[in-house]
């Protein structure tokens, strides 16, 4: 299983890039190759034992990567947020953490995340955490720079 961290600075308030991360209903314009197709809720629908679909692919060629939300606790104006979530698809499976921390007026997004991808060997771990650290890096300041 590889493991990265992803860490974003806002200038958007806490809740705001919570709710800018965490809405499913805008991970379809987002995120390339990448579709919910269940569970498109806003972030203020998800609690505990929520799941979503996200299909990711090209055609007919993909897979299904199923989430379910184990832990939910969004950020005030003082306080972190969090949100663990757990992935439980035939292909992508792992864990996300999701912290969201006020800092002066912004924020900061940390995104930890253990994946592990079926097919790929453990000695290309490595990979497989700079690959996601890059996309989820990438996803994570979509969301920050589009409301």
């Amino acid at each position: 299983m590889a493991t990265f961290h992803v860490q974003v600075p806002s200038a958007l308030p806490a809740p705001e890039a919570w709710r800018r991360v965490l809405d499913l209903r805008r991970h379809d314009r987002l995120i390339p190759l990448t579709r919910i197709t269940s569970g498109m809720v806003a972030a203020d629908e998800l609690g505990p034992g929520s799941c979503f679909v996200a299909r990711t692919g090209l055609g007919p060629l993909g897979f299904d990567d199923r989430m379910v939300v184990d832990e939910i606790t969004p950020p005030g104006d003082q306080e972190a947020g969090l949100a663990r979530i757990r992935k439980e698809g035939r292909v992508v499976r792992g864990s996300i953490e999701l912290r969201v921390t006020p800092l002066g007026a912004g924020s900061v997004v940390d995104w930890r995340q253990e994946i592990e991808v079926w097919g790929v060997p453990r000695a290309l771990g490595w990979f497989t955490a700079r690959a996601g650290r890059a996309a989820y890096g990438l996803a994570l300041r979509r969301f920050l720079a589009h409301g």
